[in-house]
């Protein structure tokens, strides 16, 4: 079958690659160096291959053969429930590993959903990762996990430039996950809940917040607690308490103190919920 543009095949699947070398990704799929050099050629191969470079990259072939659409395969959402709702059909489906960012900013989740799979090719079994891309609009990240119920969730981050890049299906699963020589964008970093440059938030394993009846923007605040002036000085004194106790006290200097009221600070609760373990943990750290 030809296709109108597929003098530019090869140039599609170069970038497709990206800084991989097409031998080695070649003979991973199974094909043979003298398919690798026709890939090269603009010699676009039969469906049997197709397919299993689609299913291996997530790469839509319609981009890859006539340069239409999404470089790769992403569902866009524009409705907040409609979103929800495919999460949760795929939460359903398979116990997939779930990566999500979430730019505050423009109230957007990028979710990329992972499972082992493996398909036959030329009488061999090829093992890879499924993945599915989904963006669309976040109302807060606990309806996302909610709506991901049974996954394993983490998070990642995304540069304002990659999330626009994700939400227009510019990502595949060599850029998302990597090899086993680089890392992907979803195992580069995983923070808990922060903002960062005042514009995106992300937010680690979903499952362990606990926010009772709590809304969302409650629950942010909780999250990102900061000490009053009554908190620092209640604090201050529960130290000062347990310095006294293991005769350590004599250790606390001023500069010394404000160091241990920080650290515990950044545990980011009210001083009323700090334990005995984190004040020791905080005064340990501190004290040498």
């Amino acid at each position: 079958m030809n296709y109108p543009n597929e003098k530019e095949f090869t140039p599609r699947l170069e970038w497709m690659l990206a800084d991989r070398k097409i031998t080695p990704w070649a003979k991973k799929l199974g094909l043979s160096s003298g398919t690798a050099a026709r890939l090269l050629s603009n010699v676009v191969p039969g469906t049997d291959i197709l397919t299993a470079i689609m299913r291996t990259e997530h790469v839509n072939l319609n981009w890859l053969l006539e340069g239409k659409g999404t470089p790769f395969m992403l569902d866009s959402y524009t409705n907040a429930d409609a979103f929800e709702n495919m999460l949760s059909i795929h939460a359903q489906d398979a116990q997939y590993t779930a990566y999500l960012s979430v730019d505050m900013q423009s109230s957007m989740a990028s979710v990329v959903l992972v499972q082992p799979a493996t398909f036959e090719f030329k009488n061999k079994s090829i093992e890879y990762q499924q993945i599915e891309t989904l963006y669309g609009p976040c109302r807060n990240p606990l309806a996302l996990s909610e709506a991901l119920k049974g996954c394993d969730i983490h998070s990642f981050s995304l540069t304002q430039l990659d999330a626009m890049a994700f939400s227009r299906g510019q990502f595949g699963t060599y850029k998302l996950l990597g090899d086993d020589k680089h890392k992907g964008l979803v195992s580069k970093s995983g923070v808990d809940l922060m903002v960062q440059d005042g514009k995106s938030f992300y937010f680690t394993d979903v499952k362990r917040w606990e926010c009772d009846n709590k809304s969302s923007m409650e629950c942010l605040k909780a999250k990102n607690y900061t000490f009053t002036i009554d908190d620092k000085l209640e604090v201050l004194n529960m130290v000062i308490m347990y310095a006294e106790e293991h005769h350590i006290a004599d250790k606390l200097d001023k500069a010394t103190k404000m160091e241990v009221v920080e650290t515990l600070e950044e545990m980011h609760k009210p001083a009323s919920e700090l334990t005995p373990t984190e004040i020791e943990f905080a005064l340990r750290a501190s004290v040498h």
